[in-house]
């Protein structure tokens, strides 16, 4: 019997059959997609064909949700991650769903807060003051920027009825951003009023920064002035942005605004190298002696422009 050679196996669920599968101990004579060959031949479960007994989650039969719930809560989980934590360690009562509140929807399902009886509510569920009542409180906090605020939102002193992000709950509400709401007058990055891309661009390249990596560095110490962007890109989309090497002058050219040479022309060129494998080709990208009109990554620039596969484009099993 087929499923006496499956059970003999020893295996525990889907995933180890599929890797069992794509070995040479799979006979000829059984399908690597048993689920969808045997479907309606009698085909029950994983749980039936591997001989384990586990039974899908969807095929199962749960207690009633209070009863469901009572259970749950004796189980003294703290949390969404203490529950899925025991979940993993097998240690969940069988007629009780990991996602009670897939199982429960419209049967009395309210949160998880309830369901654990930790008290904690969802935070679309929570009444929170009106935007300037939370703002006036927030304020007299007298917090100095974002990571002060975000330290105070996980203390035991943050008020339930305050938004932990405010962004979210205020939004189209009054929210002007982080230096309103603490009331510092720092001015969101979305109001600040920038250099026009050209003044500022000629700024950038006084710095003489060869890198983005440089420019990430300078952009958020302290010498940056306050009207010009520390992501540029966005600032100045369509408005003359060019690139990262336009910006500081470097000549350096971002890989999907380079022209590079016809799929032919560019194989010709690889070909003439007589690299042998694509561990060879990546070892050349990196040499600095590739040609800037020839693509590290040619598989997506000749992707359907001529693309087979690294034996084609190194020539290791063209025919010459």
């Amino acid at each position: 019997m087929l499923g006496d050679f499956a059970r003999s196996l020893e295996l525990t669920n889907g995933k180890e059959w599929f890797h069992f599968a794509q070995t040479e101990g799979l006979p000829d004579d059984i399908p690597v997609g048993v689920e969808s060959f045997y479907k309606g031949k009698g085909w029950l479960s994983w749980g039936d064909w591997l001989g384990t007994g586990t039974i899908a989650n969807r095929n199962r039969t749960y207690l009633k949700f209070e009863e469901a719930k009572k259970i749950a809560r004796t189980l003294k989980c703290k949390s969404v991650k203490d529950w899925r934590l025991i979940s993993k360690l097998g240690k969940l009562p069988p007629l009780i769903p990991f996602k009670p509140y897939d199982m429960y929807k419209d049967k009395g399902w309210v949160s998880w807060g309830d369901w654990l009886e930790t008290g904690t509510v969802a935070p679309y569920l929570i009444q929170f003051r009106n935007f300037h009542d939370a703002r006036k409180f927030v304020r007299s906090l007298k917090l100095k920027n974002g990571d002060e605020w975000r330290v105070f939102s996980k203390s035991e002193k943050f008020p339930s009825d305050i938004p932990a992000n405010p962004l979210t709950v205020y939004k189209n509400e009054g929210w002007k951003g982080m230096g309103d709401w603490l009331g510092t007058g720092r001015i969101a990055n979305f109001n600040k009023k920038y250099r026009n891309f050209e003044e500022a661009r000629h700024f950038a390249r006084s710095l003489k920064l060869t890198t983005t990596s440089e420019w990430k560095i300078f952009s958020r110490s302290e010498r940056l002035p306050s009207d010009i962007p520390i992501v540029p890109s966005q600032t100045y989309k369509n408005k003359g942005w060019k690139g990262m090497g336009d910006w500081l002058g470097t000549g350096r050219i971002a890989c999907h605004l380079r022209k590079y040479r016809t799929f032919n022309e560019a194989r010709k060129f690889v070909r003439s190298l007589n690299l042998k494998s694509g561990s060879e080709w990546r070892a050349f990208c990196k040499s600095g002696k590739l040609p800037a009109d020839i693509p590290a990554a040619p598989r997506h620039t000749y992707k359907d422009k001529g693309w087979i596969g690294f034996g084609d484009w190194l020539g290791t099993n063209a025919d010459e």
